[in-house]
């Protein structure tokens, strides 16, 4: 475990690599069939999860390029009607609606909106103390009699520690905004991607140096020579240990600061970082989603790339994700561990629904098929929210427009039929 890293930015539990998530989700009448295939370096609690809704995966391994190899993890999974699991944590719907003039196919699903914030930062906090319990153990046992030893646990517990809780839930506030914004898979190459990358970075450089500077781990130079954009903070980082840890900043500090680097690093055992990662997750309990944001964040050099596809023959009259005909299939596009969303990322809702007229109702009551798209598709879902009652005042506005037209060749206005019909389904 190097001491930049525990210093500046706690510990890094993971190496880097990418992780992916692949869901695809194939419609058969009222059935949706699943098959989610993931990296096998996931989380723990992330495949406890999957192997929970689907039971036990088959495993695949890949070739990456010689002499790596990938194995991936693909669970199978059927679902109907309200309230199935994901294995993400989330919550889906598939329904048909049938409504006297079409009929709609509705998937709706949804992740991450019943995490609990308060009590999730408040159990970090734990987590945090804990890894803080082991790192200072381990530092007394292999440091003992280094003249720097007192002055690193003293760093460690007055300084490191108190910040680090802090700058935890900054970060979790910082992270959770920036997955708020727009990607690629939305803007695409619109300058106004760039803008808000941009402007993101400069927010995040502008609080990392109030952050520094307030808490006297840089002098004000430094802090202004950074806001000039003219200094590189890892530059500094020798220097800004060297003179927490009480170092005479002249003379052979540097030679001084490396030796006990060295001495630091030695003193953790390889697989230390997983001991970390495992006494966090004991300490945060039953907070499975919090484990899993933590170690998604922490994993700086590791990415995560999650995608959804729904098959489907025609695009979908409402969606909020993006139609790939060359696939046939809406996707949904993600960049944090689905387990995680909620904390790492505000809750989110995928949604797409087709629809079918019905041809031979709507000609009878608008002498036209005049309700499609859309409309249809907005009047299907407004229908299945409604009292039986409602659907017989709607049913009788119907009746009345297929009998101001009965026996002529009068066409009805489609439009008015729909306000009316919304009018009564929407009303208080």
């Amino acid at each position: 475990m190097h001491l930049k890293a525990t210093s500046l930015t706690a510990a890094t539990f993971l190496a880097g690599c990418q992780l992916d998530y692949n869901v695809t989700i194939t419609p058969d009448g009222s059935t949706l069939h699943r098959e989610t295939t993931v990296s096998s370096e996931i989380e723990p609690h992330e495949v406890s999860e999957l192997t929970d809704a689907f039971g036990s995966p088959e495993r695949s391994t890949t070739a990456e390029g010689t002499p790596k190899t990938k194995t991936r993890l693909t669970f199978h999974g059927s679902d109907s009607g309200d309230g199935w699991a994901d294995g993400f944590g989330g919550r889906g719907s598939w329904k048909i609606i049938d409504t006297p003039i079409g009929t709609a196919h509705s998937f709706l699903e949804c992740i991450g909106g019943d995490t609990h914030i308060a009590e999730d930062l408040l159990a970090l906090q734990d987590g945090i103390d804990a890894v803080d319990s082991l790192v200072r153990r381990q530092m007394r046992e292999s440091l003992q009699g280094d003249k720097m030893l007192p002055k690193a646990l003293n760093l460690l517990r007055h300084r490191i520690v108190p910040d680090a809780k802090d700058l935890a839930v900054m970060a979790w506030a910082l992270i959770f905004a920036r997955q708020a914004l727009p990607g690629e898979d939305i803007l695409g190459s619109d300058p106004a991607h760039g803008r808000l990358g941009d402007y993101l970075e400069t927010r995040l450089r502008e609080a990392a140096i109030a952050f520094l500077w307030q808490r006297d781990w840089i002098t004000a130079d430094e802090a202004a020579l950074l806001a000039a954009d003219h200094g590189d903070l890892e530059d500094m980082i020798d220097q800004v240990i060297a003179r927490a840890l009480g170092m005479k900043m002249k003379g052979d500090w540097r030679e001084q600061f490396e030796a006990f680097q060295k001495r630091f690093d030695a003193a953790f055992p390889k697989g230390f970082d997983q001991q970390l990662t495992r006494t966090f997750t004991k300490a945060v309990g039953e907070h499975t989603r919090l484990a899993v944001a933590w170690a998604a964040t922490t994993a700086f050099l590791t990415s995560r790339e999650v995608t959804v596809r729904l098959k489907a023959d025609t695009e979908p009259a409402i969606t909020n994700g993006s139609w790939d005909k060359s696939l046939s299939a809406v996707q949904w596009k993600l960049e944090t561990a689905p387990l995680a969303v909620g904390i790492t990322a505000p809750p989110l809702c995928w949604s797409a629904t087709w629809v079918k007229p019905n041809a031979t109702a709507q000609d009878s009551i608008l002498g036209q098929v005049g309700i499609d798209g859309e409309d249809l598709a907005v009047f299907c879902l407004a229908w299945n929210t409604c009292t039986p009652d409602r659907h017989e005042a709607v049913r009788d506005v119907l009746n009345s427009f297929a009998r101001a037209r009965s026996g002529t060749e009068i066409t009805a206005d489609a439009t008015d039929l729909l306000g009316e019909c919304m009018a009564l389904m929407e009303a208080d």
